[in-house]
């Protein structure tokens, strides 16, 4: 099974900073091991609307 997630932020200014981003990081991953799956990526495209 392969799943895509996507957070979307509600305005269009930086919410993630980087220990917030490191913290994510971890978390997902100890996510993933917990459900024996593997992260592949965690740093998406910024895509601003016109």
């Amino acid at each position: 099974m392969h799943v895509h997630l996507v957070f979307v932020a509600k305005y269009q200014r930086q919410i993630f900073d980087h220990d917030a981003t490191e913290k994510l990081r971890t978390y997902f991953s100890n996510v993933c091991a917990d459900f024996e799956a593997e992260r592949v990526e965690m740093d998406g495209e910024l895509i601003s609307p016109p």
